[in-house]
Parts: structure tokens; sequence; C-alpha cells
């Protein structure tokens, strides 16, 4: 009587299995991918059409290690049995099931375990997260100078992982459409009515809510913004680190110290000159030419720096020195006083000293420097109310 061998005892076994995957194994392949395509780099929702948004199911079910003798992947030391089970299914969409499967590339079954694994684990810890570490994220970007640079929806949800998780898909963005520049007439103006029209949108939908706030854009529109996402919000204000891309905070501690120089006036007058100098300085003859004769108070670094705010703690620090000035002019000025505000700091900076506006304040001057002519101008005007 004849015997077969292992290897044709293999072959009858795998013609014996079936292709059919078990609707149990498919709906936890669906609920452990979120119905994503869990290639890696691939965010296709395969549950609706990216253009008609009509829902409809794009997936493919991908074996990693293959199914049939001559596929790619294939291993005679993979059981049968188990072919078919999740630990060996990926969901993906029609293009990248094509692309492991090709002739033309070799992706590994470690490879492809990886992917499963981080996407499943991304996901995880998404759908765990509990509604006191979300975070709506704010961008908000405009025109500077003559130039034009972003903050993307991935540089701002990168930056808040794993502290805190964002409460939508899509970070709400309030940036203008608005082709306009800040040497353009009526630009300030324009672009400050925009901003609050854009703010009013969201803001009952946020107001309960973590904010966290990424922008670039000239000084005087941030701290515009400041005042609008005010101290009576749960926020946090992000600062460009290492580069335009890299916003996670490099230190948890306070970084910098600060100097502040406090300026007589040259004669008795309504006016308070508020230098902020943070990235860089100005000399006590620009000020006065510049700002005229009123008491000046600066707050600045004694070696600035563009990079200069490294934590939460330096933000706060400058914020706080800023606000003690405000309230030392509210006490020993008249209602009627004004105070000219040349802030020369990160963008965070600006925000953060327009989030501790307070009803009652004197009038605020925002001062911005023509990049054409370097010569400062008034850009906005702020009322205490």
């Amino acid at each position: 009587m004849s015997t077969r061998s292992d290897s044709e005892l293999k072959i009858e076994e795998i013609k014996n299995v079936s292709r059919q995957i078990k609707p149990s194994v498919e709906k936890m392949l669906w609920g452990v991918s979120a119905g994503m395509c869990e290639f890696k780099g691939c965010t296709h929702k395969l549950f609706s059409h990216h253009v008609t948004k009509e829902n409809i199911n794009l997936s493919e079910k991908a074996h990693i290690y293959a199914f049939s003798e001559g596929g790619k992947r294939f291993s005679l030391l993979k059981p049968r049995k188990k072919i078919n089970d999740i630990d060996n299914l990926m969901l993906l969409c029609e293009r990248c099931h094509k692309l492991i499967d090709s002739e033309d590339t070799d992706y590994s079954v470690e490879e492809l375990l990886q992917m499963k694994k981080q996407h499943e684990e991304r996901i995880a810890n998404l759908v765990s997260i509990k509604p006191d570490l979300q975070s709506e994220i704010i961008i908000y970007n405009a025109n500077i100078a003559n130039c034009a640079i972003k903050i993307s929806d991935y540089t701002a949800k990168s930056a808040i992982i794993p502290q805190r998780y964002p409460a939508r898909v899509n970070p709400i963005n309030i940036s203008p459409e608005l082709a306009l520049f800040d040497y353009e007439e009526n630009y300030w103006q324009v672009m400050a009515k925009h901003l609050e029209r854009q703010w009013a949108q969201y803001e009952s939908n946020v107001r309960d809510k973590h904010l966290s706030i990424f922008a670039i854009a000239p000084q005087p529109l941030l701290f515009k913004l400041g005042t609008l996402i005010n101290r009576n919000y749960n926020v946090e204000v992000r600062q460009s680190q290492e580069d335009i891309a890299s916003r996670k905070w490099l230190a948890t501690e306070r970084t910098i110290y600060l100097h502040t120089e406090n300026i007589a006036p040259c004669k008795k007058c309504n006016e308070v000159i508020l230098t902020i100098e943070i990235t860089a300085k100005l000399s006590l003859e620009e000020i006065r030419q510049e700002f005229g004769e009123g008491e000046v108070f600066r707050i600045k670094l004694e070696h600035p720096d563009a990079k200069a705010i490294k934590s939460s703690l330096d933000l706060q620090a400058v914020a706080e020195t800023y606000r003690r000035y405000m309230n030392y002019v509210r006490g020993k000025y008249e209602q009627c006083v004004v105070v000219k505000l040349v802030p020369i700091a990160p963008a965070s900076i600006s925000i953060e000293i327009g989030r501790q506006t307070m009803k009652g304040d004197p009038k605020i001057e925002i001062y911005d420097r023509d990049f054409r002519t370097k010569k400062w101008r008034k850009a906005l005007e702020l009322n205490g109310e």
C-alpha cells in the first residue's frame, strides 16, 4: 500500500481550505481597522467614496501569508486552518491590495504584520480616549508680508498627541481665503472683521472644550485672535520649535529669564509705550522716534531669539509680566490713556498677551513694521470695554 508524502498531504490540505472568510472575522477586521485602509500612510476610508461621499463598501481583505501556493508570501509553515484568521488579514483599499501582491514589489510578512499592528493600536488608542483628553484644534494661517506660510493639519494633530487627542477628524480652520497682503488698503480692518466672523461660527460649539491653538499671521492679527479666544476658554497656545513642522514643546520647565525696563516719559502725556522684545531688540532712539515721548515699559530678553519659547511656562512668564504692566498702567493713568503695543515676538506670545485683555483696560494700539519701508505703523486699535 502506497503512502503519500508530507508535501502531498499539505497540498491536499490547501485544496480543502475555503477562501470564504467567516462573517464574524470580517466584522472584527472592520472593527479593529475602523474601516480605514491599514497600509502605512494610506488614509482612505473604505466605507464611502472620496468624491461623492456616498456610502459604499470599498474594502478588500488581503492575506498576509498567501492563501494559495504560488501567491505572494506563501509558506507551508503557516497552518492552513489559520489562513483566514483575523491575525493573517488586513483591510485594504484596492490600490494598496494590488501594491502588496504585485510582482514588481516586495512587501514581507514582517512589514505587513507591523503595519497591521501599528494601525490597529493607533485606532485602539484613539477610541479609548476619555472626553477630558480631547482637544479642539484651531488653525489660523494668514499671509506675513509677501509670504504665505501654513500650518498643516498633520503638524497640529501630531503636536498634541499623546497628552491630548483631536476632538474631530479635521481641525477647525479659521484661516482667511482672501488673497490679501498687509500693504493693501484696509487690510487690517478687513482681516480683523473676517477673523471675528470665522470665530463666531464655531464659538458656541467649542466654548466648554479644551482648545489647542496653532497660528501663523502678522502680530496684530495674532493679538486680535487672542482677544477672541480669551481667558474664559481652556486654551493651550502652541509654538513652532526646531522648525515650522515641529510644535511639540521641547521643555517642560521654564527656560527664559525676562528683563524688564521702565523709562520715564519725556513729558507729561496720555500715551504709554509697551514693547515686547523677544525675537529682536529696539533701541531707545528708535522707540522715541517711532512711538513718541510717553512712558516706556519694555519686556525683553538679554539675547533675543526667535526660538526662545520652549515650554508653556515660558509663554506664561511673558503673559503674566505683560498683565502686570497693564494693571500698573490702569492704576496710574486715567482711562483716556492710550497704550502703544509693539510686539516683536514669536506668534504664541502675541496670541497669549491678547488673551490677557480685560474689561476696563485702556485703549490699545497695536503696531506692525512695514516690510517694504521698515517703518512702524498702527495696524489695529482695541478699545477696553
